[in-house]
């Protein structure tokens, strides 16, 4: 059909009618539906994730080329949606993708925006206008063997693959600003806690570096949790059956992803059945996602403590000062990027709740959450970043040990008697201990009578 144009709009139809949609869009009726249904507000749509409209055009790429070369489409329409993915790719127009992040429908309106995107863009390219039609279809040409079932799952592996790399160079950073501060500091004392209490003397080489090896750790995780994600369900078309695409389509679809995402990790999922039911794989990331940001709050809140005071608490550690901490509070600072670090974490874990019930409440054939797991990983992704490079900048790179204070905590009781206990016996020591009844004074009489002034010295 033909529509009806003036100068603001034009109308197109679909299976439930006519709609009528902005002369300049690109987007179809099936997407001006999705704008009406799912209502944005001051939300984020799916063309505020780029990576996911990425990940999107990209298969469309692989499809079209794949199609062409198996002579199942023409090749002046496959070329048409290949110059118009190309020219999306080089020029990004999220606000041609406005659906909600959240629509309903397992990720048919995103699909059908890209198809509807692809095509009219395409259709142009061909001599025609957008919205006619005549000689590019979103379903028939653009979508050809091809199910939102199997596109929308792969799409969504694909941006956590693209996004990760980002986050993955900010751990790293992380990882070695907090390995350059263990080594400038290695020489500097401070007194170990467990259960708040006092334990032992280490070293600032000793607690940093402790960080930096768990970030480590979790990056190399991480790392290989998203790795998995290279195993798509692409040819799984409805519900994982491949009945509705050609053996040549099947067998070269994958290969030619990896092509044209230059990345040869690509892999079919080894059950296209399992990989419609279960998504277990994406919320693993999450899952990782989350653990990481559990770390990193203990990391934010241990520097926020430290850096207490600055008379009346730990004071062992001085951060860089980076805003007034009061309106009414002269000389008063506070440690707002931890605090910053912290509740980005908060909203890490809240949106890993919300991935976990995405696999929660999967039903039969077909898990339809595929939206509730992948935008908080995202955005989870995009936060993270964005708190761990502030913390490096404006925290770690300029954090320095308050040596006169450290170095009088190293000195106090319960790490001279630990040593003491090392030379003598616990047993020899607690006994002393006992006398002492809770007297810090009796106590250092004690250690003097028992075991001369070494004993003595060691508890000044």
């Amino acid at each position: 059909m033909t529509p009806t144009e003036n100068k603001s709009y034009r109308i197109e139809s679909d299976l439930l009618g006519e709609m009528q949609i902005p002369g300049h869009a690109l987007y179809g009726a099936q997407t001006a539906r999705a704008i009406e249904n799912f209502p944005v507000g001051r939300q984020r749509t799916i063309g505020s994730f780029n990576q996911l409209i990425r990940a999107l055009l990209l298969i469309k790429k692989a499809a079209a080329m794949t199609n062409r070369e198996i002579g199942a489409l023409q090749a002046d329409l496959a070329n048409a949606i290949l110059n118009a993915v190309d020219d999306l790719l080089a020029n990004p127009q999220p606000e041609q993708f406005p659906i909600h992040n959240l629509h309903g429908g397992g990720g048919t309106s995103a699909n059908m925006n890209a198809n509807e995107v692809l095509a009219n863009l395409g259709e142009e390219f061909l001599g025609g206008r957008r919205g006619c039609r005549l000689r590019l279809d979103p379903n028939d040409h653009v979508n050809l063997h091809q199910s939102t079932n199997d596109v929308y799952p792969t799409a969504c592996h694909m941006a956590v693959l693209f996004q990760w790399p980002s986050l993955r160079d900010a751990l790293k950073m992380l990882q070695s600003a907090l390995n350059l501060s263990g080594e400038k500091f290695r020489h500097q004392v401070r007194l170990a806690r467990t259960c708040l209490q006092d334990a032992v003397d280490i070293s600032f080489g000793d607690y940093l570096g402790g960080m930096a090896a768990q970030i480590g750790r979790l990056t190399a995780q991480i790392e290989e949790t998203v790795d998995h994600l290279h195993s798509v369900s692409l040819g799984g078309t409805i519900c994982g059956r491949t009945e509705e695409v050609p053996d040549a389509y099947l067998n070269r679809i994958n290969s030619v992803l990896a092509s044209v995402t230059d990345d040869p990790l690509y892999r079919p999922a080894a059950d296209l059945f399992d990989a419609a039911q279960n998504p277990d794989e994406m919320v693993a990331v999450s899952a990782k996602l989350d653990i990481l940001a559990r770390s990193l709050i203990k990391f934010a809140k241990d520097f926020r403590l430290l850096s207490s005071g600055p008379e009346g608490g730990l004071g062992e550690i001085r951060l860089p000062a980076v805003q007034p901490g009061s309106s009414i509070m002269p000389w008063k600072i506070n440690p707002v990027i931890p605090e910053f670090l912290v509740q980005i974490g908060f909203r890490v874990i809240g949106n890993h709740a919300m991935c976990a019930a995405g696999l929660d409440h999967g039903e039969l054939d077909l898990n339809v959450w595929e939206s509730s797991i992948v935008f908080p990983i995202l955005e989870s992704m995009e936060f993270l970043e964005s708190g761990i490079t502030q913390f490096i900048n404006k925290c770690i790179c300029g954090m320095e040990p308050n040596a006169e204070v450290n170095n009088r905590n190293a000195r106090t009781i319960i790490p001279m008697l630990t040593r003491l206990a090392r030379e003598h016996g616990y047993q020899r020591v607690t006994q002393v201990c006992k006398q002492a009844h809770n007297n810090p004074d009796l106590l250092k009489e004690l250690l003097l009578a028992n075991f001369g002034e070494g004993g003595a010295k060691k508890c000044e």
